[in-house]
């Protein structure tokens, strides 16, 4: 005979079992899905270029008055030129260097400003993801166009009054490679400065030695071994050298080559050199 006490435990086993029926029965609730990810994708480095010369053409398009100057000087130093040399009415080696000498100072002075002006833009956009190497090209793209304007319209004052010997499209290529030069030396002299100041003030220390370690300061020939090393690195050098190449009756191509191959690499490193001077961050405030 069934006690009272095992009646109460039968249904309590069936109402848990009965409860295990009823909750496996129901539908399994739908888990929500992970938060969206709302970080901004920063766009490609070349995408960048794009964005920040731009930017850059716009900003100098707002300072018209500086870009007159800027672009106005190249055919007043030409002019200048005719003005020395038209008393011996022809073009000499000298003429060549200062030739050589002025495009890398259009590069040197037009670019020293370029990055210590907008150093608190920059190291904001670092945080958000900027890429120091689109910076950089994003400068050397405007400014090799100012460049190029600066040397076509040296070489047109100086031509106009006087007829350079060479062609005078390997003459502009070199000249214009010359101030590519002077932008990579500008540019490493606006990442290390402060302030704009400073920056116009390293202009000279970098022009300096363009005339020390040249042959016009003392023969080739007497070069000792460490001064003809550090004169290949002088851009005024290989610009120089294409001059005084073409001017040849018989040009001998392979040394023009040469010299051109040397101006496009040591350009390239100049300006490839201004981004690991930008490595370091710099305070804001100073």
């Amino acid at each position: 005979m069934t006690t009272e006490a095992e009646l109460r435990q039968r249904l309590a086993a069936r109402q848990a079992a009965a409860a295990r029926q009823a909750a496996a029965a129901q539908p399994v609730a739908q888990t929500s899905p992970p938060p969206t990810d709302f970080r901004v994708s920063l766009p490609s480095r070349r995408a960048q270029v794009g964005v920040l010369a731009r930017r850059y053409l716009a900003c100098l398009a707002g300072e018209p008055a500086s870009m007159l100057v800027v672009v106005g000087q190249a055919p007043l130093i030409g002019w200048l030129c005719t003005v020395v040399w038209g008393s011996v009415e022809r073009d000499t080696p000298s003429l060549w260097f200062v030739l050589s000498l002025s495009a890398v100072w259009f590069g040197c002075i037009t670019a020293c400003r370029e990055i210590v002006r907008e150093r608190g833009i920059l190291e904001r956009e670092r945080l958000l993801g900027l890429s120091l190497a689109s910076y950089v090209i994003a400068k050397c793209v405007v400014l090799a166009g100012i460049v190029g304007v600066q040397v076509v319209l040296l070489l047109g004052a100086v031509e106009w009054s006087l007829a350079l010997r060479g062609a005078v499209p390997l003459q502009l290529v070199s000249l214009w490679l010359a101030g590519m030069g002077g932008v990579g030396l500008g540019l490493m002299a606006s990442a290390l400065a402060k302030r704009q100041e400073q920056a116009v003030a390293l202009v000279p220390l970098l022009l300096l030695p363009q005339i020390l370690f040249s042959e016009f300061a003392i023969p080739a020939d007497q070069f000792a071994s460490v001064v003809a090393r550090v004169e290949k690195l002088m851009p005024v050098r290989w610009c120089y050298r294409v001059f005084v190449e073409a001017a040849e009756i018989e040009v001998a191509w392979g040394t023009v080559a040469g010299s051109l191959l040397a101006q496009v690499a040591l350009s390239a490193l100049l300006c490839a050199l201004v981004v690991p001077f930008l490595w370091p961050k710099r305070d804001l405030t100073g």
